[in-house]
Formats: structure tokens, sequence, C-alpha cells
């Protein structure tokens, strides 16, 4: 019996040893690629990731995905028209990427990040009361904080936990100056989280563009779909203000953030008014998704498995 012991526990030592090993070449290829980034510049590292990405994405799985969804929401398009708007997607998700990794950098540019006057006017108005912000996967959605901030409203981010626990404290660390009301990792003890930073005064900043098995399901360009309601359920259940905003790519790494806030219903009915609320802010992102199809997120599940012939 001792000797299958020794040799599970050596195994055991070894897989641990080897997974170590991978985070720690996970963690040097990371801060080699933000050197290199830093050494370029904002403006030039974003468009050579972005230049990369529009090459060999392609060849990613995702990418028929992508296809297979623009055609299913828009079959009016071309195919050449389709094909247009996915390269320039790729393009936009390989300066975001970039653009990610030099948070610090990009918010320290204040001229970058221009906030309609509009949704300037709508945050401001929130004074020191906390508010609900929800976004979409659209443009750069990282900087819609230094967006908020910029007016005197800080806010709180949501994100998921990465595996690697060294990657893991260095992008929360490139992260948190954007971010001043704080980071919170996805789960179950989220929400109450959130509930305490909003009610304290502070912005809360969610993306709900993603499928949401918890969700309510309805139409999505004209196709039934898991809309997220969390935004909604928080902000009709705390009595607190929701604000819709993107963050729209307008020349390389410059931006506009525009959007304002959502009036939601108010009757004794609170599923309902949750129901109709998250129903008019989608409304809005297939607007915004319409009038920039290139600057979304088009692999993202939001139909599940769609039809191929939709191709």
């Amino acid at each position: 019996m001792s000797q299958p012991s020794t040799e599970r526990l050596g195994a055991l030592k070894q897989r641990k040893a080897a997974r170590a090993a991978r985070f720690w070449l996970e963690y040097a290829a990371l801060r080699a690629v933000v050197a290199l980034l830093c050494l370029l510049g904002v403006d030039a590292a974003s468009a050579l990731m972005g230049r990369l990405w529009r090459w060999f994405a392609p060849f990613n799985p995702r990418h028929r995905r992508a296809g297979r969804h623009l055609a299913f929401a828009m079959p009016e398009l071309t195919e050449s028209q389709r094909s247009a708007i996915l390269s320039d997607m790729w393009e936009n998700l390989g300066r975001t990427f970039a653009e990610g990794l030099l948070l610090p950098e990009v918010s320290r540019r204040p001229e970058r990040v221009v906030v309609s006057d509009g949704l300037a006017a709508d945050i401001r108005a929130l004074g020191d009361g906390g508010a609900i912000f929800c976004s979409l996967h659209q443009g750069n959605w990282e900087l819609l904080a230094i967006g908020s901030a910029a007016q005197g409203k800080p806010l709180a981010g949501v994100y998921r936990r990465l595996n690697n626990p060294l990657t893991e404290a260095y992008f929360r660390s490139r992260r948190q100056e954007a971010y001043p009301a704080g980071l919170v990792v996805a789960g179950p003890a989220a929400v109450l989280r959130l509930r305490s930073i909003a009610r304290g005064g502070a912005g809360v900043a969610m993306m709900a563009d993603l499928p949401d098995g918890t969700g309510i399901l309805a139409p999505f360009f004209g196709h039934p779909s898991s809309l997220s309601k969390l935004p909604v359920t928080l902000a009709r259940h705390l009595g607190l203000p929701l604000l819709a905003a993107r963050c729209r790519r307008t020349d390389g790494a410059y931006f506009c953030i525009e959007g304002g806030r959502i009036d939601l219903p108010q009757t004794s009915d609170v599923d309902a008014d949750v129901d109709k609320g998250t129903r008019a802010l989608h409304d809005l992102f297939e607007s915004w998704i319409r009038s920039e199809p290139g600057q979304w997120m088009w692999a993202t599940r939001k139909w599940g498995e769609v039809d191929p012939k939709g191709m």
C-alpha cells in the first residue's frame, strides 16, 4: 500500500511543479509583451496588434462562428460586406488587447477618451449618489471607467479571475488605476459586494451583452436570445439610476464615449419592470451594433448554435 501512495504523491508533486513552471513561463511572456508594447507606445502598439489580429485571426475557429452569427443577425449584408466587418472586428479586438495591456499609459492621456456632452451631463447629475453603468463589447469597453472618472464618478468593475495567479495579480494591478472604486471578482458573492459599492455612492460597471442563462429570453436582431437582466435588476431593486454607454473607436487609439440614462418603468410589478427594462437596454445595444458592426465581438455565443446555412 505504501508504494502506490508514494508513487501518487510523487506524480502529484510533478504535476504541481509543471503547473508552477507553466505559470511562470506565461507570466514571463506577458511581461515581455507588455515591455515591448510600452517601448512602441500606445499608438504604434495598438496599430501593430490590430494588424496582426486582422491577418491571423481568420485562421481561428472563432472566425467561422463570428461569420455565422453575423450572417444570422444581418442577412441583408453581402458576403464582401460581412468579410470586411469581420476583418474590422479582429483589428478592433487586437487593438483593444494592446490598449488593455497599456491601460495605465492610456489613462494618462485624457484627450484620447472624449465623453459626449449628453452622457457627461447625465454622469454629473448623479452627484454623490451611486449608479449602475452597463455596456457592451464594442470599441474599447475598458476605457469607459476612465471616461466616467473624468466626469467625477469613479467606477467599480466586475471581472473574471484568471487561473494563473501571477498573471492575475499583474493584470489586476494594471487595471486598478482605471477602477478607483475597486475590482470585484465575478461569482456568487459579487452581487452583494456590488450592491454595497453602489449604495456607497460609486458607480458599478458591468458588461450586459453576453449570453446569460439566468436572464430573459427575448429577440435580439430578430432572433431569440438570452439577455442579461443583472444591471436592470440591480438598478430597479436598489432604486438607482441606470446608465448605458459605449466606447466607440473614432481613429486609431482615440475614442468617444456616448450613451445616457435609461428610464426604467416603476410599477407594482417589479418582474415586469425588469423584463421591459432589459428589452429596452438590448434594443439600444442592437442599434449601436448596427451602426458600428465592425467594432462588436461577433464571436460571442449570443444565439447559441446558429444555422450554418446562414452563410
